[in-house]
């Protein structure tokens, strides 16, 4: 058990993540789903909770669109059904479009650089980022008419 609390003294974990940590470090198998029971109980583990804050964080202030947003729950251990919930929660279409936007203006102040190159990098940056390819044409299309010579 105090292993598990050293844990989550650093930041926040998933319960995914708490138990594999623990496997790691040698506790039985046996044993994890009971510190993870009284770690539930006492309040310092929360898989829906903390799901939804990371979503809303990676949108936000990463600007992270939905696929890298599933993507990197999943990678932090978190069950398929928080993780299409919090999706829920934050991809709808306006705040896709919204965040792709929002994204493009942070990378590209000046606005994009001119010509099909400059579009083709704008939208590769964004379906890096796990927009879907419709927000990223919105997204460099709107962009483009803010500063129509790239300038």
């Amino acid at each position: 058990m105090e292993l598990a609390l050293g844990m989550l003294e650093r930041r926040p974990l998933s319960e995914g993540e708490v138990a594999l940590r623990l496997a790691r470090k040698g506790v039985e198998e046996g044993e994890i789903p009971a510190v993870l029971s009284r770690l539930r109980a006492q309040g310092l583990l929360d898989d829906a909770a903390l799901c939804r804050r990371l979503a809303r964080s990676y949108q936000e202030e990463r600007r992270y669109g939905p696929a890298k947003i599933a993507w990197k729950l999943a990678s932090r251990r978190f069950p398929r059904e928080l993780v299409e919930e919090a999706l829920r929660e934050v991809a709808s279409p306006p705040a896709v479009a919204e965040a792709a936007a929002l994204a493009l203006r942070k990378k590209f102040r000046e606005g994009i650089p001119a010509g099909r190159e400059g579009a083709a990098k704008a939208y590769r940056f964004l379906a890096g980022r796990g927009f879907p390819p419709d927000a990223c044409r919105a997204a460099v299309g709107r962009r483009r008419t803010e500063f129509p010579q790239g300038d």
